[in-house]
Order: structure tokens, then C-alpha cells, then sequence
């Protein structure tokens, strides 16, 4: 059994393990090679296992599939016209009578598109317009759309593939990436920029591997408001929040969806989970909300609502 440590991807932040579940996700589905995915119980980051031997290898795997992407598309082993194109007014957000005639014909014509569909939106919620719900795991910002969402970090990755690589060992902050605010640390003052300019600094290639695992989850509502895996319903003062497990025996990626969505997580304190969990294989819990921005109307940045700390290295299971 071959393991890949992915000492960039540490899974107490959500970018560091949505860029993970992204990777087995497209290594198990588009690159041959069947993967499983664990968590160091030292720091916390990334392990892959029974894919590629080194990072260069699976650095060339992830641009192969970038590479396939038609020019006008967005999205692996899509058309090019999934989601719709264009900005804000999102073309997906729509009422539910149109919306089901979208989603027979989209699913009709590329029946690859029903897990995103599922997942970006939700006829089960509404928001103020009455249109269909979007899942919490987006937080568009001014003139942005699930396109756009898309479109701009895939953009950066065709300029410079090199950022996937980056992804994987070592990140680095650019100016003007949003990391479609996944990413608490994107926010950067005038004082705490290098060059002194407010701005905000994402990590492209992370940003779009997390998003490439979007179809492992699905949306659905509670409440009122739409609430995909991972994310329950806190309770009017808490409201929404993403309550997720790390776990340190290699899974595919059926066993993590099934593990994410597992009951034992149902209203789960963060830090270390409770002894039952334990049989899972779970060795701690994250939480994570949105945080507001002043002056910014918009959801907010997703952002770990506790600093746990490294759990300590437990003796080696018989998994």
C-alpha cells in the first residue's frame, strides 16, 4: 500500500480538507487510479493512499484532467454549458416549476451534471425571491454566480498548472483570489499585507480542488434554509454550521460520504469525538461558520469556529 503524505492540506481548516476530498475524488474518478484518503493523527494533514508515488506524478494526473476541460467549460466530463455562463442573476437560482423543467432537461442531456445540480441548489428551500436555494457551501459576493465560482480559479490554473503542485505541498497566497471564501485567512489588512495594500490573498490551486469535490455531498434544507453534507442546522443564534471529522483509517470515497453523513456527528462537540467514534476510526471533529465582513453584504468567510489542538498520537489501530 502506497501512502502520499499532502503536507499542505491540513483538514482543522475546510479549503485544506475540501482540497482533499477533491483530490480522491478525481483521482478515483477520472484518473484510473482508485484512491483512499486518511489524516496524519500527528499534524492533521492530508494522506493519500494507492494512488501516485510522488507529487510530481499526481501533480500531472490533476493537469490532465484541467487539460480536458473544453475552453468554454468548467467542469470536468461536462458540456460547456453547465452551470449556465454569464454573472449574477444566476441562471440556476430559478422557481421551482422552472427549476424542475431545467433539471429534467440538463439531466436529460448530460446526465453527469445531476450530482452538481444537486448539490449547487435546492428546490427543498427558497430564499426572499422565491428561488431556488443555494447550498451554504457558496458565499457569492457581488456580481458572482456558481459559474464564476468555477470559471475563476480553473482560470488561474490554466495560466499557471503549477499552482496544483503548490496545492499539494506548500501554499502560497496570491493577490485577487477570493478562494471563494472557503478560506478564513483569504482577508488580509493594510497591516498585515506584505505590500500594505488591502487585499484579499487566496490559494488558487486548493480553491479549485476543493471545489472538485462538490458532487461527494449533496443539499438539502431544514428549517427553512438549505443545508448540504457536513452542514446542520445549530439553532437560531448559532444558525448554520460545517461539522466535520478527521479519521486515520484509509477510506474511499463511498466510505467518506457514508462517514460524513454518519448520525454519531449529529449536534458533535469539536474536539475530540465522542469514545464511540473512535470504532470509526474518527479522531476529532471540526466546526466551521461563516463570518460576516463588515461593510460586505454577503454570507461571509467559512471559518473554524475553534482552535483545537492536535490530539495526541493514539496507539496504531487494526483496521
Amino acid at each position: 500500500m502506497t501512502e502520499l503524505p499532502l503536507p499542505a492540506l491540513d483538514g482543522r481548516t475546510p479549503l485544506g480538507f475540501l482540497a482533499a476530498l477533491g483530490i480522491l475524488r478525481l483521482t478515483t474518478d477520472l484518473t484510473g487510479h482508485p484512491a483512499r484518503l486518511s489524516w496524519s493523527t500527528s499534524d492533521c494533514t492530508a494522506i493519500l493512499h494507492d494512488a501516485q508515488p510522488d507529487h510530481d506524478t499526481l501533480t500531472a494526473d490533476l493537469t490532465a484532467i484541467v487539460e480536458s476541460i473544453p475552453n468554454n467549460g468548467v467542469l470536468p466530463q461536462l458540456g460547456p454549458t453547465f452551470p449556465p455562463p454569464g454573472e449574477a442573476p444566476d441562471k440556476l437560482r430559478l422557481s421551482r416549476a422552472d427549476f424542475t423543467r431545467y433539471t429534467w432537461q440538463v439531466t436529460h442531456d448530460d446526465p453527469a451534471a445531476e450530482d452538481w445540480l444537486g448539490m449547487l441548489v435546492t428546490d427543498l428551500s427558497l430564499d426572499d425571491k422565491q428561488r431556488t436555494d443555494i447550498t451554504p457551501y457558496a458565499a457569492p459576493s457581488g456580481k458572482q454566480s456558481m459559474r464564476t465560482m468555477l470559471e475563476k480559479p480553473l482560470a488561474d490554473i490554466r495560466k499557471n498548472p503549477a499552482l496544483l503542485h503548490e496545492a499539494l505541498t506548500s501554499w502560497r497566497r496570491y493577490p485577487g483570489v477570493t478562494g471563494e471564501y472557503l478560506d478564513h485567512r483569504v482577508l488580509f489588512d493594510a497591516v498585515d499585507a506584505p505590500d500594505g495594500k488591502p487585499a484579499e490573498r487566496g490559494v488558487p490551486g486548493a480553491t479549485w480542488l476543493a471545489l472538485m469535490a462538490y458532487p461527494l455531498f449533496r443539499t438539502t434544507a431544514a428549517s427553512g434554509q438549505s443545508l448540504s453534507t457536513c452542514w446542520q442546522d445549530c439553532g437560531p443564534r448559532i444558525d448554520r454550521r460545517m461539522i466535520y471529522p478527521l479519521w486515520s483509517a484509509p477510506l474511499d470515497t463511498a466510505s467518506v460520504q457514508a462517514l460524513l453523513a454518519h448520525p454519531i456527528l449529529a449536534g458533535a462537540d469539536s474536539g475530540t469525538p465522542p469514545p464511540e467514534a473512535l470504532l470509526l476510526s474518527m479522531f476529532l471533529v471540526v466546526h466551521a461558520a461563516r463570518r460576516r465582513i463588515p461593510g460586505r453584504n454577503f454570507a461571509g468567510v467559512l471559518t473554524p469556529t475553534t482552535a483545537p489542538r492536535t490530539p495526541a498520537r493514539r496507539k496504531a489501530q487494526p483496521w
